[in-house]
């Protein structure tokens, strides 16, 4: 497997920073590089699978697909804070539509002057961000083989990186369809073996 590493990018001073994730053997993996412009062009070219986009305050407002893929929706994220979680945790839920521009990032507070609920979402991941590791990796059942579990974990795991937060990585917990997608992955390293299969969090129907 290559090394996945994430290059930072200012462009000029006083404009947003990218983060770009980056899947090829130039790096350590982990690894996270200054880039100018320049450098960041060739790297779109060579491996580049993500880009974060950050305002001139720091602020993660889009996690954007390089290249874009025609195969799946488009989606676009609300991240919700948990603050008052033991431990705290943090949501990356899914959404598709609702005339929002692919990759865009809301927070709560701004999604709630949107017409969705809960029903809408394609997909969430929560984690808790103080060490990384993932807790949980839901996918609608109609939106399962769509690649919706790749995209999140994968955007998931370049704001983290954006928000100097630890490397996202999972433990041996996982429902069966969990130890598939690990498998399959390109990522499967940063989840540990399995150690016991639990319930599936699709409720009965």
């Amino acid at each position: 497997m290559s090394n996945t590493w994430y290059a930072r990018v200012r462009t000029t001073p006083g404009s947003g920073v990218r983060i770009l994730a980056i899947r090829n053997g130039q790096h350590d993996d982990g690894a996270i590089v200054d880039l100018d412009e320049a450098e960041a062009g060739s790297a779109l070219t060579e491996g580049c699978y993500l880009q974060a986009l950050l305002d001139a305050e720091d602020r993660v407002v889009r996690l954007v697909p390089e290249p874009p893929a025609v195969s799946r929706p488009p989606l676009w994220f609300v991240e919700i804070r948990e603050s008052t979680a033991q431990p705290p945790a943090v949501n990356l839920v899914a959404f598709s539509g609702h005339d929002q521009p692919e990759g865009a990032v809301l927070d709560a507070t701004a999604a709630t002057n949107l017409a969705i609920s809960s029903n809408d979402q394609l997909g969430a991941v929560r984690w808790w961000p103080a060490t990384g590791e993932v807790d949980q990796i839901y996918v609608a059942p109609d939106w399962r083989r769509h690649r919706i579990g790749t995209r999140l974990v994968v955007s998931a795991g370049c704001l983290a990186i954006a928000r100097k937060w630890p490397r996202l990585w999972g433990d041996g917990q996982r429902t069966a369809l969990g130890e598939q997608f690990r498998n399959a992955s390109t990522w499967r390293d940063r989840a540990a073996d399995l150690t016991h299969i639990v319930p599936p969090m699709t409720p009965p129907s």
